[in-house]
């Protein structure tokens, strides 16, 4: 759409300042050339402005999906942890069923290498979510970042038709 109107904008501006040299209807077409150029501008600025809040409202949701992330992989760490007790509870239970003493020896050391395991297990659940947590963070950081772009091009670009537009007149008047 701005395109298209930028496009027209320059065809108009041609037209008038081809006209515009032929007394006061060549001024009434220099001010309304001078007009759109100002309502381009502002369009420009006010499309940079919006592609600005628009990437700050995204990193806002990649945030929020970060820290839901965190706490999914801590809520999935506990449902291990709980499913590692009720499995060692069963295993002491069918132990002690057949007789087996879990105070000492085998058995001893097979739910120590099972806590072990287990403790890592929830320990790499937890880092697997925070890893997955900071990479969100960071694209939202460089979703901020291509806002910020967008504004300080819009910027520079409204400038450049201020510039534009300066030219024009000059030429008009003194060309």
């Amino acid at each position: 759409m701005i395109k298209r109107f930028k496009a027209w904008r320059w065809k108009m501006m041609k037209i008038i300042f081809v006209v515009g040299m032929f007394g006061d209807f060549g001024m009434t077409l220099l001010v309304a050339s001078i007009l759109m150029s100002m309502v381009s501008m502002y369009a420009t600025v006010k499309g940079g402005q919006n592609q600005a809040k628009i990437a700050a409202a995204n990193a806002a949701r990649m945030r929020q999906q970060a820290l839901r992330e965190q706490e999914a992989a801590e809520r999935r760490a506990e449902i291990a942890k709980i499913q590692r007790d009720r499995e060692r509870r069963s295993a002491r239970v069918a132990y002690a069923a057949s007789g087996v003493d879990i105070g000492e020896g085998s058995p001893l050391i097979i739910e120590a290498e099972d806590d072990y395991r287990s403790e890592v297990n929830q320990q790499t659940i937890i880092a697997t979510g925070y890893d997955i947590a900071g990479q969100t963070r960071s694209a939202a950081a460089i979703e901020v970042a291509r806002g910020n772009a967008a504004r300080s091009q819009a910027y520079g670009s409204a400038a450049g038709q201020g510039a534009s537009l300066l030219g024009n007149v000059y030429m008009a008047k003194y060309g």
